[in-house]
């Protein structure tokens, strides 16, 4: 009887204990996303002192400070790397499009800024860095459809006021110059809690190269 006794009571403190922290985990669940995101993405709401807002950074100095409270994911599934697109340089006639040709360019690499997917529309308006693009080591072949230079960073800045706007920086051979390339900007909308995670990736287009990237609530092209 004593040892039928001790084997109900440890079964309900074994059930005690369980729902207890059931419990705890139904708190944690129910908290807002934006607690659980790590590295925390500070300029998901505030820009930091230095970065402006409505224009891409226009020298080192406020490149600097735009980089602040943003880190990007290195993680080979959330970006992407491949041999970029190279039209009119040489190579066989494009595949849709013979009378370009095409070829295999240098091996770059993208990377989306963690927590990206958490910019509000009034972020992206004012414009934010959503990704960085550079050529892997042991490259030497520039790219400058956007910026791409050998043992160089290229940041890619977006703002969706009015049309759009769509900008790749890096530092010029001049210490506080940056080089910037324009390009127009796409956007496509998708329905709310579709990204999940921020995400970048090259696209690999019949009769060009495309850059695609995850920018509040939408598929930004450029």
């Amino acid at each position: 009887m004593t040892s039928a006794l001790l084997v109900h009571s440890q079964l309900a403190l074994r059930i005690g204990v369980f729902s207890a922290l059931a419990g705890g985990f139904g708190v944690a669940c129910c908290s807002p996303a934006v607690q659980n995101v790590y590295p925390r993405n500070t300029q998901a709401f505030v820009l930091p002192p230095g970065c402006s807002a409505g224009s891409a950074p226009g020298d080192t100095t406020q490149l600097r400070a735009c980089l602040n409270g943003i880190e990007f994911d290195t993680v080979e599934a959330i970006g992407d790397e491949q041999r970029l697109l190279v039209r009119d340089a040489g190579g066989a006639p494009c595949h849709g499009d013979t009378t370009h040709t095409c070829r295999h360019g240098p091996l770059a690499k993208v990377e989306p800024v963690k927590g990206a997917e958490m910019y509000s529309d009034s972020a992206l308006v004012e414009g934010r860095i959503i990704a960085r693009i550079y050529l892997r080591a042991g490259e030497t072949e520039t790219y400058p459809k956007y910026g791409l230079v050998p043992v160089d960073t290229t940041y890619w800045w977006v703002s969706t006021s009015g049309t759009g706007k769509s900008y790749f920086v890096h530092r010029s051979g001049s210490a506080a110059q940056l080089d910037t390339l324009s390009r127009p900007l796409t956007r496509t909308a998708h329905p709310p809690g579709t990204f999940q995670q921020a995400f970048a990736a090259w696209i690999w287009d019949e009769t060009d190269e495309t850059l695609n990237g995850g920018c509040s609530g939408h598929c930004c092209k450029s």
